[in-house]
């Protein structure tokens, strides 16, 4: 039975709606002879010949359709085989009625049309020609009383249902061919698309696993107590990565490398250092890491490792396997001289990917940076075993520190400093509270240190997964600072100036007077001069409205007590209105480049253009003109979006070589901004006339706004980019955001 099932699915797998008219043909066929032989009065002899045809039609068709069944692929050949059958059985049929009005001949038109549909309009016209000859000689002893008008029309009749039948059926059957050809390169877009969506996939989980392995090598480097520690549970973590197969790290003593450490935990796979960089005659000089440490670069080999570095391993069966090897530098800063070497041997058939590398070189970094802190600490806290007078100088080296990642970070330290002075003193706070407050104050963001550099340096709003990387700086602060005699009760300040008086804060959520005060009085300060200094996103509240703020969070957010002092002192400072995070040097151009280029034109995006608006004090940008591209879904629809994409390039082009003194913005797809310092008129119809949209259906709409300094600015995307002016500014509802 299960043979038959199967066989009976291959069958209706190979045959279609016509293929059942055909069978029905033949049940009608067989039913009507039937009937008729036994109602209609006929002579013994036709009645004979009937009974004859019958039974030969019946066997042939069952004859047939077992072959049908079996060998599903002889379908047409069978119905060729049967046409010939079925021609004669119905010229048996009509001539055995002996009647020119013979029903039976509508038969013929079935056949016609039936293989006119299943074989084409050729096929069709033979088979109305044959019908025809067949006709003729069934009703041979009857064409002397036919009229042959009548003979002739339904002789025609066979043709004239072939034509457009055939006619039919041949378009029917084009645009099944074209259907099917879309269907098959459809599924072949489809499979290709999956294709590449499950490597992108794949590539996505990879890349996720080497964030895990930079996060939790990033959490050793706040952690870890000493440097030989923090190098061999690196190494170690590196390996415990599914990829990675060995990791080691030397750090370098003059031109040699005197220190490793491995991940193997037998701690010998490599020969004893030192290890020559320099010297052209050593087995080090012609490696991948000693070239690495030689440029001050990272370098990567993929070649198989068919040709590894034989001189350097015990044995060199350990490095059979791996596909590629990556040397990082480790530096305490980018521009530094190497102080070792980071290399990583990977299993993995690709290689290492571009993201990956990129992690890879900035985690080395960070490492690098660690070393450097490890050894500062240690001179640290040497100088300070030694000399305690110079307490104020070890602070100030914390600062640069600090400087040296982000210098506004450096600058709110210092004003937070003297904010919490003015409170403490208000508060009648003895003089070593406040000496001590003053230095916490200085120290206080020291765990951004811990912080990457993508997020610390982000000119940008946080995200809110940002904003939680952020938050564990006051834990890295305390971790570093808590183990050093000298910063144990600074550290615990620092600990807890992000929790809040109704314990909604963090790191430990205390409440009220559990929170040391010092550390209260450091929340508000830092508060107000997060509220007081221009950020890209977000432009300073005046001293009177940031006051307020803080007013309307005492009990909730700050303690009242300090939020009252505060209200007395903070009212006659001066604040420099030019403290902002707009990028003056090259190298913050650059940054601020990163977070805010559009990939597709290379033209600032609108999330620079909310910062220029929100900056009109600072920046002097007085004239915005948009551009609204009209009918370029209809374009994109006409000529695909890679057509789309290129004009979109060319014209952000045009724009930029039109006018170069201008910022220049692509904003929500279709929209586009010019902003320039001075008032300047611009036509619309000069845009129209731009080449990469000159003799396309796609048209400019151009809208002016003069900016006004001191107005707030929003920008919307409803159909096309709008600018709004704001109400003068109104204190926030939320919470004030701590620098």
């Amino acid at each position: 039975m299960l043979i038959l099932r199967e066989q009976w699915k291959k069958v209706a797998n190979a045959t279609s709606e016509v293929d059942l008219t055909f069978l029905l043909l033949r049940v009608f066929s067989l039913a009507g002879g039937i009937t008729w032989l036994l109602v209609v009065p006929i002579s013994p002899r036709q009645e004979a010949i009937l009974a004859n045809a019958l039974i030969c039609f019946f066997l042939y068709s069952v004859l047939c359709y077992l072959v049908i069944f079996f060998r599903p692929e002889l379908l047409r050949k069978v119905y060729l085989s049967s046409l010939f059958l079925d021609m004669a059985f119905l010229s048996i049929l009509v001539h055995a009625e002996a009647s020119f009005e013979s029903s039976f001949f509508l038969g013929y038109y079935l056949l016609i049309c039936l293989h006119t549909i299943y074989f084409g309009l050729g096929f069709g016209v033979l088979v109305a020609g044959f019908s025809a000859l067949c006709y003729v000689v069934s009703i041979l002893p009857m064409l002397a009383d036919i009229e042959w008008t009548s003979l002739a029309m339904r002789i025609g009749f066979f043709f004239f249902i072939t034509v457009p039948v055939g006619l039919l059926t041949e378009k029917v059957k084009r645009d099944k061919e074209k259907v099917e050809h879309f269907n098959q390169t459809l599924e072949i877009r489809v499979a290709e698309r999956t294709e590449k969506i499950e490597s992108l996939l794949d590539q996505e989980r990879y890349l996720r696993e080497i964030l895990d392995t930079v996060a939790h090598i990033n959490k050793l480097l706040i952690t870890t107590p000493d440097i030989v520690s923090l190098l061999k549970s690196s190494c170690a973590r590196f390996v415990q990565h599914g990829h990675y197969g060995f990791c080691w790290i030397g750090l370098l003593d003059g031109d040699d490398i005197q220190t490793v450490h491995t991940s193997d935990p037998g701690g010998h796979p490599l020969v004893d250092p030192p290890y020559a960089v320099h010297d052209a005659g050593g087995f080090f000089y012609q490696s991948t890491y000693a070239q690495c440490l030689r440029d001050n670069r990272a370098v990567v080999r993929s070649d198989g490792l068919k040709t590894p570095d034989p001189a350097l391993w015990r044995d060199p069966e350990v490095v059979k396997g791996f596909q590629s090897v990556i040397s990082l530098p480790l530096r305490a800063h980018q521009a530094a001289q190497p102080l070792g070497v980071l290399s990583i041997y990977t299993w993995r058939k690709q290689g290492f990917e571009p993201e990956e590398k990129e992690m890879l070189d900035e985690l080395a970094g960070d490492i690098g940076f660690a070393i450097a802190s490890f050894r500062q600490r240690e001179a640290v806290a040497s100088l300070t075993a030694e000399r305690t007078a110079n307490y104020e100088e070890t602070i100030f080296s914390f600062v640069a520190m600090i400087e040296q990642r982000d210098t506004y970070t450096a600058g709110h330290t210092e004003r937070v400093a003297h904010y919490c002075e003015l409170i403490a003193k208000e508060m009648g706070l003895a003089n070593e509270q406040i000496r001590k407050l003053y230095k916490a104050a200085i120290l206080h963001d020291i765990g951004k240190i811990a912080t990457p550099d993508s997020v610390l340096l982000k000119p940008g709003k946080l995200t809110s997964l940002d904003y939680d990387l952020i938050k564990l700086h006051p834990c890295a602060g305390y971790e570093m600072l808590s183990n050093i005699e000298m910063y144990k009760d600074l550290a615990v300040i620092i600990l807890h100036h992000h929790e809040r008086h109704d314990g909604a804060g963090y790191p430990d959520g205390l409440r009220g007077d559990a929170i040391p005060l010092l550390s209260r009085i450091m929340a508000v300060g830092d508060a107000f001069d997060a509220m007081t200094t221009n950020r890209v996103y977000k432009a300073r509240k005046q001293i009177p409205e940031s006051l307020a703020e803080l007013e309307s969070f005492s009990g909730t957010q700050f303690d009242p007590d300090v939020v009252g002092a505060a209200i007395k002192v903070l009212p006659e400072i001066t604040i420099a209105t030019a403290i902002n995070q707009l990028p003056v040097t090259d190298l913050e151009k650059k940054r601020f480049s990163f977070f805010f280029n559009d990939k597709l034109t290379g033209l600032y995006n609108e999330d620079y253009l909310k910062i220029i608006l929100n900056n009109l004090d600072m920046n002097q940008y007085r004239c915005l003109h948009m551009l609204h591209l009209l009918n370029v879904p209809e374009y994109n629809k006409r000529h695909g979006w890679d057509k789309g994409n290129l004009l979109f390039k060319e014209f952000a082009a045009e724009l930029q070589a039109g006018f170069p003194e201008a910022l220049v913005f692509r904003v929500y797809g279709n929209d586009f901004a010019l902003i320039f310092k001075e008032h300047r008129d611009v036509d619309g119809k000069a845009f129209n006339a731009f080449q990469s949209i000159d003799a396309t259906e796609i048209e400019v709409e151009c809208h002016h706004v003069d900016l006004l300094v001191g107005k707030g600015y929003a920008i919307e995307k409803l159909d096309k980019l709008e600018v709004l002016a704001l109400e003068p500014r109104q204190p926030m509802g939320d919470e004030p955001q701590s620098g």
